[in-house]
Formats: structure tokens, C-alpha cells, sequence
């Protein structure tokens, strides 16, 4: 998992302070810069090819490249990208050109008959205004600032997609190699039990044991064939999982036991040494990425506040304008005049209805919900670092006592056999012995299960992976964060390739 975590890297949380203009600038230069950074993605499936076999790496790069929420996340970048141009429109003037052409009468209501007033008269007139704000009691300061703010959320709640769907695949895999490994699993003791009910039935046919011993070992086939019929049906809802996670439609026309792609990966539990769950609850608190959302939303609010008391302050506008118009003396549209201006134009909103104290009110709430909902959420994700961490350890200890138990149970099925054969043992011994392996091993590839699952989770509430966990507190603090911005990902087309 070497290379998918170097290509992950630039996806960990951004602390983004607000950023200048010049820097939100740059951002599809960026972008483009790491297009070609990482490996490759893996083959898609192909009708009528056999099925691609993906690891847990091409799994997470298949996520990373089609996964549907990953994909929205980045269209909402995309989409605050152009808040940031909107309200950046205010820097630069504006420029409009309106026209009017028109025919009238001099007096509708009282006509008479004196040709002079009794008349028709042509008019038009083409206008072109350019206005610049000079002062706007710091309003396009604040919406620029907003923008910017929800661009960098954006951002940074395009990570905290990519934290959950990557877990989301994780469990899905770890599911997929504990079904296949349960069916392995199911699928010895059934050649086991066959075996016995094989050399059971010649005993019988010789008249050396009873139909009940026979009927014993059919029972447990039968029980043993349902649990593998039903781990054989969960193998597939996993797969389906999987398939809608990677984006992957089933073939048409393909049974549901027949998966578009293979699984092959192995959880090899790697230990977490002497790691200190505090060290863990500091690098959350500041890698996390809804916590950096929520000050972005903190942030947004506070400047919104400002917005609202400066909708009662004057604003000023500078104008130029060259207007066109006919001279009304003249019947001929040939001959026109030029009006030229320029000017300074106030605004000034002395009394709104309290409608701007009403706006200021409801802003202050919502920074108070913002606040109230950070500490929320700060709580919170210590207590998922600190039950991730507990299940861990949990897990960690229960594995090894579970391999051990595993050898065990495979060295009692050997002795049970050939005390068996040797007559110092019966066919029910045996078939304890065969059941409390499949169910050791069973419950050994489930605890692996329950570990890995543990380790997802850890590494999503931190928002880091395992690898670059403080080791043997030796780290205390949380290392520098990355100001790169996420790579972009290539929407796939709708047809598999």
C-alpha cells in the first residue's frame, strides 16, 4: 500500500489561512501540476474479458478516480471557484448600454386642432454608463473575504469525503477477504466431512459401526453446506458494496455470483507499538478536516455580521457616461446629440426597516450555532479517536491469542484423528474436533476483521495513515501540514473501457 498512500499524501487537510487573491489564482496551475503525480489507475472491467483481480490499493485508486461523492466534492470546488470571481466583480468597473426609441404624442388626452400641438414626435436616445464602487463601507472587502473562506471549505471538505469514502472501501474490502476466507475456511471442514462420512459408511457396510454415527456426520454436512450457502451470499452483498463505491456497474445479463473484478489482498495487522492516544487526539484536533470547516464557517459568519451593520453606511460610486439623443427641434434621426458625464454618486440607506438589524440578529445566532457546533464536533471526534484506539488494542491482543488458538485446534483434529483410527477416540471426538477448528479460524479471520476495521476507523479520525502515526512517543505535536491543494480527478466515462 506503499504507492496509493504516497499518491494520498496530498490529500491530507489543508491549514489554509485566508489566502491572498494571488494564491486562490493559482489554483488550476496547481491542479494541472498534479495531474501526473501517482500511479496509474488500475484496468476497469471489460465484457467478455475475465474479471481484473485488484488489490487493496487498486481499490483506493479506483475510489479516488471514480468515486461519486469524490466527484461532487470536486465540482463544488469548482462551483466556490466562481463565488470568488463573482465577488471579486466588484474590484473592476462596470460597464452597461442601454437604449430608447420611441413615438409619442404631445397630448393624448386633450387634443386639438392646432397642427403645432396636434403632432407626432420621434425620440431615441443609446446610453453607455461605466461605474466603479470607491467605497462601499467595507461590504466588497467582506464578500471577497467570504468567497475565498468557502472556496478554502470547499477544499477542505473535499478531504473529509475522501477520509470517509476511503474507510468505506476499506470495510468493504476487509468484509470481502473475511467472506472468502470463512468460504476457504467451510469449504475444508466440508472435504473433512465428507472424507468421514466416506470411511463411515465402509465401516457400516462392514458392520464396524452404527447409522447413527453415519446420520451424525450427514447432520453436520447439511449444517455445515447452509453456513456456507449464507457466507456465500454475503461475499456477494459485499462485493456489490464495493462495486457501488469503485462506480462500477455489474455486467448485464451476469449472475450476481459473478463479480466484474476478483479481490486479493491480505490484512497482515501491522502493530501500533507504544503510540500514545493523546499524541493521537492532538494530531486529530488539528488534521481533522470538519474542524477546520466549522472555523471556516466561524469565520464566514463574523464577517457576515460586518456586512449587515455596513448596509447603513453611505456608499459611493464614481460614473462616466456618453449618452446619444435626437434633438427634439429636428424631425430628421440623421442628427443627434452628445451628452458626455462625470460624476460621483452617494447612496445612503438611512433607515431600511430594521431589515439589516433583523440580518445581524440571525448572522449572530448562526456564529453562535457555528461555535457551539464546533466544540461539538471537537468533542466528538476525540471520543471516535479515543473508542477507535481502545478497539484497536482490543483487537490487537485478541489476534494473537486467536492465531495461537487456530495451531491448537489444528494440532487437536490431527490427535482426535488418529486416536480415532487407533481406537482410543469415536467419531464424535473427531467431529468436535474438525467443528472447533472451522470455528477458530472463523473467529481468527473475523478478529483480524474487527482490527483492520479498528485501524480504518483511527486512521479516518485523525485524518492520517498508519505510517506516519508518532511512533513510541516520540512525537508529541502534530507535524506541519501541506499547502498543496488536492489533485484533480478525471470524471470517468459513462462507458467502461
Amino acid at each position: 500500500m506503499h504507492v496509493i498512500f504516497r499518491k494520498l499524501k496530498i490529500y491530507q487537510p489543508l491549514n489554509l489561512p485566508v489566502r491572498s487573491v494571488a494564491f486562490l489564482a493559482h489554483f488550476s496551475l496547481l491542479l494541472a501540476f498534479f495531474t501526473s503525480w501517482g500511479q496509474a489507475s488500475p484496468l476497469l472491467p471489460t465484457p467478455g474479458q475475465p474479471a481484473p483481480t485488484y488489490s487493496l490499493s487498486d481499490c483506493l485508486q479506483l475510489a479516488l478516480d471514480r468515486n461519486p461523492e469524490i466527484l461532487k466534492a470536486q465540482k463544488d470546488i469548482e462551483r466556490t471557484q466562481g463565488l470568488i470571481i463573482t465577488a471579486k466583480s466588484t474590484l473592476y468597473p462596470q460597464l452597461s448600454l442601454n437604449g430608447r426609441l420611441e413615438e409619442r404624442n404631445d397630448d393624448l388626452l386633450n387634443q386639438g386642432t392646432d397642427p403645432s400641438i396636434q403632432r407626432f414626435r420621434d425620440f431615441w436616445v443609446i446610453q453607455i454608463i461605466a461605474t466603479q464602487s470607491l467605497y462601499s463601507g467595507g461590504i466588497n472587502r467582506q464578500q471577497i473575504a467570504i468567497a475565498n473562506l468557502q472556496h478554502q471549505a470547499s477544499m477542505i471538505q473535499f478531504q473529509a469525503t475522501i477520509d470517509l469514502v476511503l474507510k468505506n472501501v476499506k470495510y468493504a474490502i476487509y468484509a470481502i477477504i473475511v467472506n472468502q476466507a470463512q468460504i476457504n475456511a467451510e469449504e475444508q471442514t466440508i472435504d473433512l466431512l465428507n472424507k468421514q462420512e466416506t470411511q463411515q459408511k465402509a465401516l457400516f457396510d462392514a458392520g464396524r459401526t452404527t447409522r447413527f454415527n453415519v446420520l451424525r456426520i450427514q447432520v453436520n454436512l447439511g449444517n455445515q453446506k447452509s453456513i456456507l450457502y449464507q457466507t456465500q451470499e454475503s461475499l456477494t452483498a459485499s462485493e456489490i458494496a464495493l462495486a457501488q463505491l469503485l462506480n462500477i456497474p455489474w455486467p448485464r445479463n451476469q449472475s450476481p455470483f459473478y463479480p466484474p473484478f476478483l479481490i486479493q489482498e491480505n490484512m497482515d495487522c501491522p502493530p501500533v507499538g507504544n503510540v500514545k492516544v493523546e499524541d493521537l487526539i492532538t494530531l486529530a484536533l488539528n488534521r481533522r478536516p470538519e474542524l477546520q470547516a466549522l472555523d471556516r464557517q466561524i469565520d464566514i459568519d463574523e464577517r457576515q455580521i460586518k456586512i449587515d451593520k455596513a448596509a447603513l453606511v453611505p456608499r459611493i460610486d464614481a460614473y462616466v457616461s456618453d449618452q446619444a439623443l435626437r434633438d427634439q427641434n429636428v424631425s430628421s434621426f440623421n442628427q443627434s446629440v452628445n451628452e458626455y458625464a462625470v460624476g460621483l454618486l452617494g447612496t445612503w440607506n438611512v433607515f431600511d426597516g430594521f431589515a439589516s438589524k433583523g440580518l445581524a440578529l440571525t448572522d449572530t445566532s448562526n456564529l453562535g450555532i457555528a461555535h457551539i457546533s464546533r466544540d461539538q464536533t471537537s468533542l466528538q471526534i476525540q471520543n471516535e479517536v479515543r473508542e477507535a484506539y481502545a478497539r484497536l488494542l482490543t483487537a490487537q491482543q485478541t489476534v494473537a491469542s486467536q492465531t495461537a488458538n487456530v495451531k491448537t485446534a489444528e494440532e487437536s483434529v490431527s490427535l482426535a484423528q488418529l486416536s480415532a483410527d487407533t481406537g482410543y477416540a469415536t467419531l464424535l471426538d473427531v467431529l468436535q474436533a474438525t467443528l472447533d477448528l472451522t470455528a477458530a479460524r472463523t473467529q481468527e479471520i473475523k478478529t483480524k476483521q474487527l482490527y483492520m476495521d479498528a485501524l480504518a476507523d483511527l486512521e479516518r479520525a485523525i485524518s492520517l495513515k498508519f505510517v506516519d502515526w508518532p511512533k513510541d512517543g516520540t512525537t508529541t505535536t502534530a507535524p506541519a501540514l501541506p499547502s498543496t491543494l488536492p489533485a484533480p480527478l478525471v470524471t470517468p466515462s459513462s462507458s467502461l473501457r
